[in-house]
């Protein structure tokens, strides 16, 4: 997190635009940033299990990062157009990306899939992020595959998600201290690639596809870099507000 807002600040400063794609060890449930969680989540169930909680700077519900990729992509605002334009490009280049590798992925457009919430929804309350498919997200055979969020921050949008390479989104309601009416395994489960694919591509493969699929959707050429100096100095600023207790339980 702390990195992400690391290259949202350079980008602001009048950097190139970045994308960057990571992963998560131990696994981690990432609030979204205004999402309540005092009182919702079982910390100490989450330690048990080996599980991190951190909150994101972008919005959204929560998502478990454990055998998944995530992606960041930080442009000036109006690169891409507007913030939901931004959401859908970024989205359709992902696609473009994942249908390198066979993945029969595509953005969600018509309202069906972003129609009223179901009643087990609505009772869970704080759902996970892998349960339905809204307008303009990523979907493969009928399954949410990307689970996405934004943040704008002056002139800079933000925006990063999570791929499911494999398993699924169980223990978001798991570790809640009240689960609620529907039990975990009644519950959606998002498409993997493991599922889509019979296996998980290997980690370098699906990096090229993915970034492949930015420059023909896009239209750009990117080129690898590591974190400047002074992005290494801002994540380590950051760090300290992302580890602290008073942002991830702010709510």
């Amino acid at each position: 997190m702390a990195i992400d807002q690391a290259l949202l600040e350079a980008v602001e400063a009048g950097g190139l635009p970045a994308l960057r794609f990571y992963y998560w060890e131990p696994p981690c449930l990432s609030l979204g940033r205004n999402q309540p969680a005092r009182r919702v989540y079982d910390t100490a169930a989450a330690a048990a299990r080996g599980i991190d909680i951190v909150r994101r700077p972008t919005g959204g519900r929560a998502v478990l990062h454990d055998r998944e990729l995530t992606y960041c992509a930080v442009v000036p605002v109006g690169e891409l157009g507007s913030p939901r334009e931004t959401y859908a490009a970024i989205n359709r280049a992902l696609v473009a990306g994942l249908r390198r590798l066979g993945v029969p992925a595509l953005v969600v457009s018509g309202p069906a899939a972003g129609a009223s919430p179901p009643a087990w929804q609505e009772a869970l309350g704080a759902s996970p992020c892998f349960d339905v498919a809204a307008p303009g997200e990523v979907v493969a055979e009928g399954r949410k595959l990307i689970g996405s969020a934004q943040r704008r921050d002056g002139g800079v949008m933000l925006q990063h998600g999570s791929l499911l390479l494999d398993g699924d989104q169980a223990a978001v309601v798991e570790l809640r201290l009240d689960p609620g009416p529907v039990p975990p395994a009644l519950l959606p489960r998002p498409a993997t690639l493991r599922e889509l694919l019979g296996e998980a591509p290997p980690r370098a493969a699906l990096e090229r596809a993915l970034a492949a699929g930015f420059e023909e959707a896009l239209g750009i050429r990117l080129a690898p870099a590591a974190l400047s100096g002074a992005e290494v100095q801002a994540a380590a600023r950051w760090t300290a507000h992302f580890g602290s207790e008073e942002w991830t339980w702010r709510r």
